[in-house]
């Protein structure tokens, strides 16, 4: 390695799984000068925009959570790559609970699991993380929150909506709140959480379901009493930090229980499912534009092998950990079209739009229970991508 120009060599660490790259800086000190080369992190960046993501698995150990990867390469998903791996984001060091509230350009943002404090931004592949002000706890409180980037000014934001039943409760709505609280911080910047106001709403609690145009998306149920859809499609815009709602696809009787949200396609998308009748996945071609949905796919009913010995997984221990969104659910596309799927007990599955042929993924020392992340590989550390000093 002594031997070759610099620029060579940098290429080549440059194809490495991120595991053994960041392994390399333990070989000597020539190789450790090389992984810690500035420029490095630059031209890993660049090719694995050209990669399909890898997958960050959250479980849930016996003691505390975890967190391991899996790359799988969609041109060639049974190669060696999709074997797990464990992380050591440094994570647990600081909280042994916790829940993953979204990742971002190489960023990873989880927070505590009960009180939503601490909240840690990090790059589980280098360690580096950055701790951010605690916000305010109040008793019986439930949680929406997302981590996103406003791409005009590549800030970083978090994204608080509370709905205190305390605060709201009335004997007519039964403990229902009739309206959400919403903080929000700048990673970086921020040293305390703004306080947005109040909104009519209360979106479903747990993390934003997409992340697409620098704007967050859940899914929300309506009050009772109030006129229009039961069901909702809310989004947050990071920049102008304002709420908006996003027309339904005409796809029949919807619940939080059979309709997610995804990235398609560089599209937000819909996926309805349909119980023993598979599901179907609507493409809004136009963003905010409801007459631009279009029912694309529809992916018949399948069992996994690994499920084909017990029909019936464990469904209330994922809803009660909250490392599960129901029995189905599309987690991204790969760049050869193909759509991963991802089920019950973390089962993950390709399927094929052109032949419409699903295929089990074989994955090597899985854990036995994960939710699954859709993340981006990243050597910057956390500073770096802040623009902070370190």
């Amino acid at each position: 390695m002594e031997n070759l120009p610099l620029d060579v060599a940098l290429d080549i660490l440059s194809r490495l799984p991120i595991t053994a790259l960041v392994r390399t800086k333990c070989v000597c000190r020539t190789w450790q000068a090389l992984a810690q080369d500035p420029r490095l992190p630059i031209i890993y960046h660049a090719r694995a925009s050209t990669r399909d993501p890898c997958l960050i698995l959250h479980y849930d150990s016996p003691i505390q959570n975890k967190l391991c990867f899996v790359s799988i390469n969609g041109d060639n998903p049974d190669q060696d790559g999709s074997r797990v791996r464990r992380i050591d984001a440094r994570v647990n060091s600081i909280m042994a609970e916790y829940q993953v509230v979204g990742s971002c350009n190489g960023l990873l943002c989880v927070s505590d699991a009960l009180y939503f404090n601490p909240i840690i931004v990090c790059n589980p592949f280098t360690g580096s993380y950055l701790e951010l002000a605690k916000a305010t706890q109040h008793a019986q409180e439930e949680l929406a929150f997302g981590f996103g980037c406003n791409s005009s000014t590549m800030e970083y934001k978090v994204v608080r909506i509370v709905f205190n039943f305390n605060t709201y409760r009335s004997l007519r709505d039964r403990g229902w709140p009739r309206k959400s609280d919403v903080e929000v911080l700048t990673v970086g910047i921020d040293h305390t959480w703004r306080y947005l106001g109040p909104v009519p709403w209360r979106l479903n609690p747990g993390a934003s379901e997409a992340l697409l145009n620098g704007s967050l998306h859940w899914v929300t149920m309506r009050y009772k009493n109030n006129p229009g859809p039961r069901l909702r499609i809310m989004s947050f815009d990071l920049a102008e930090e304002d709420f908006g709602e996003i027309g339904l696809p005409d796809c029949g009787s919807l619940s939080v229980c059979n309709f997610h949200l995804v990235v398609l396609r560089g599209c937000l998308s819909a996926v309805h499912c349909l119980d023993d009748k598979g599901m179907e996945i609507w493409i809004m071609k136009e963003y905010k534009v409801r007459e631009s949905w279009s029912k694309d796919y529809i992916i018949g009913t399948y069992l996994p092998a690994s499920l084909r010995e017990n029909a019936r997984p464990h469904l209330e221990m994922l809803k009660k950990s909250g490392l599960g969104r129901g029995s189905s659910q599309v987690v991204c596309d790969w760049k050869n079209g193909e759509i991963l799927l991802e089920y019950a007990n973390g089962a993950l599955v390709s399927y094929n739009p052109e032949n419409e042929e699903l295929k089990d993924l074989v994955i090597f020392d899985p854990p036995k229970w994960f939710c699954s992340i859709v993340h981006v590989e990243s050597l910057f550390l956390v500073e770096a991508i802040l623009g902070i000093g370190a």
